[in-house]
């Protein structure tokens, strides 16, 4: 079977068409207390704010995400399929743009 590129070039970025800022997420309760904050976190500019709250509370991962990571080799396996692991020295965060999500 072979399956044809339609949306994307080869060897380019598919954000790249995508403009991205910077954003704060704030979900407060009616009494004015904080539910729920991410700051600097990059969206799609073009996200409402709703979108972006959604985005934040519920599909950013809010720890245990590797800073840097490495391609654990597997025969059989193409590069772009292989497994990753967090590299020696890697800290462990959580998730502050939409690209590591999409």
């Amino acid at each position: 079977m072979r399956i044809s590129r339609r949306f994307t070039t080869a060897n380019a970025d598919p954000y790249a068409g995508i403009p991205f800022s910077k954003r704060t997420s704030r979900i407060v309760n009616p009494d004015g207390s904080v539910v729920f904050e991410a700051r600097d976190i990059d969206m799609p500019s073009n996200f409402s704010q709703v979108a972006t709250d959604i985005m934040a509370q519920k599909y950013f991962r809010k720890a245990g995400v590797p800073t840097a990571t490495v391609a654990v080799d597997e025969p059989g396996v193409p590069e772009w399929l292989q497994r990753r692991v967090p590299a020696e020295g890697a800290t462990m965060a959580g998730e502050t743009d939409a690209r590591q999500t999409f």
